[in-house]
This record gives structure tokens, C-alpha cells and sequence, in this order.
């Protein structure tokens, strides 16, 4: 069985965006203002975005690892990154980024002849 692997990178304007929608459609209140910094647990990644607005203390709102997925999910179908629906999706921290790691079995095939491995090439 061959396995193909994908990495997806997320900027994280991008993971604010698709967070902001995902409390959106489950209904969660955000605090007014703007968000002014987004802090990641690198163990679990929890993501917390802290907002801000002239003249009150920021609030901060958090996002589990589901949560966090689930966002990242519905932004890759709305802005054309394909994600296999089979595949598995894991997050990951690569070079620093938040990404998923997708990996997509394809099922095996049978070979129409025999295979044989050997150490030096057939005479």
C-alpha cells in the first residue's frame, strides 16, 4: 500500500481568521475589539486569542486542539485546499508553523507479475 504525505502551512493570520469563523458558527460570543495576539501551546495546541478594545482590560477567548482543527478544516474547504476526506490529518508544529500533516493511504494493488527484490541488477 503506497501512502502519500501533504504538509500544510498556515500563517497565522490565517488560524485567527479561521478561529474567529468557527466560534461564529458554534455560536460562541467574542469579546469586542480586535485581537492583538495569539499565544500556542506547543504541547497541546491550545490557542488563546486576546482581544483588545480603547479604554477596557483585554479578554481572551480559547480554543482547543479539536476546536483548532475544525477551524482549520472548514478554512481549507472555503478558500480551495484540497483535504482528502479519507485522509488523516494531524496537527503539527513544522519550522516553527502551525500545520497539518495529511496523510492519505492509497489501497494496494496487485502486481500483474511476480517481484522479486535482489541486490544487483538481472542479468
Amino acid at each position: 500500500m503506497s501512502s502519500e504525505y501533504r504538509i500544510v502551512f498556515f500563517e497565522d493570520r490565517e488560524i485567527v481568521v479561521a478561529l474567529i469563523e468557527h466560534a461564529r458558527t458554534q455560536g460562541m460570543k467574542l469579546p469586542p475589539g480586535r485581537v492583538v495576539k495569539m499565544a500556542v501551546d506547543r504541547a497541546s495546541f491550545a490557542v488563546k486569542l486576546v482581544y483588545a478594545k480603547k479604554g477596557e482590560a483585554p479578554k481572551h477567548v480559547e480554543f482547543d486542539a479539536s476546536a483548532l482543527s475544525q477551524a482549520l478544516i472548514r478554512h481549507c474547504k472555503g478558500t480551495g485546499i484540497p483535504l482528502p476526506m479519507r485522509a488523516r490529518k494531524e496537527l503539527r508544529f513544522v519550522d516553527g508553523r502551525i500545520a497539518f500533516v495529511v496523510q492519505l493511504e492509497r489501497p494496494a494493488t496487485d502486481a500483474l507479475i511476480p517481484l522479486e527484490y535482489v541486490n544487483k541488477a538481472p542479468a
